[in-house]
């Protein structure tokens, strides 16, 4: 093997060092231990492509992901992992993993997944109890965004104005912002009770 070659096939095995374990999102989640791991790793991979990695940078997670493989992670890597990055991703990761685990692919089309005990919730009933999770994951993932905004460290980049909604999934969860009296306004003026100057 040449060195180039000893060389991709290094940053081929950093690719595939997880941020973090499939057995710590079973662990801090209500997911069964029984679970298809499979799933849950499709899912991590898309969570950390498609949303954590827009956040705080491709070189970041590379390097954390190195020093994860050669055992070399800093007590300030390690806080960053375990409490910074963790809770955003497990949340994340569950997001993501529902739909996978709630409907199977196969030659026949789209199924619902069901086993002989148990039955799958609708779709409709299915996407109201996701939006807890996706509560959860955003509210992690602002405070990872402010974390990483104001952590001095050049290769992140993060701004404190950075996307804090699962907006890569179609679903917005606003600010806490009050819009009462614009709405007010709106809806008053096209009943003429709004009248501004009175």
């Amino acid at each position: 093997m040449g060195a180039s070659e000893s060389v991709q096939t290094l940053i081929s095995n950093m690719e595939k060092v997880n941020l973090i374990s499939i057995q710590s999102i079973k662990n801090n989640s209500v997911l069964p231990k029984n679970i298809d791991e499979n799933i849950i790793q499709v899912a991590l991979n898309e969570a950390t492509d498609l949303e954590l990695e827009p956040l705080i940078g491709a070189d970041y997670i590379a390097s954390m992901r190195t020093k994860i493989a050669e055992d070399t992670t800093t007590e300030t890597d390690n806080f960053v992992l375990d409490e910074i990055i963790e809770p955003f991703l497990i949340y994340a990761t569950i997001a993501y993993a529902i739909d996978y685990l709630h409907l199977k692919i196969n030659n026949k089309g789209i199924n619902v997944a069901t086993d002989a005990t148990l039955s799958a919730l609708q779709i409709k009933d299915k996407d109201s109890a996701v939006q807890s999770v996706k509560q959860k994951m955003d509210g992690y993932k602002s405070r990872l965004i402010k974390y990483f905004a104001t952590d001095n460290d050049e290769t992140t980049n993060t701004s404190v104005t950075a996307d804090s909604t699962f907006n890569s999934m179609n679903v917005y969860l606003g600010d806490n912002i009050d819009y009462s009296a614009q709405y007010y306004r709106e809806r008053a003026s096209k009943v003429n009770y709004y009248r501004r100057g009175y």
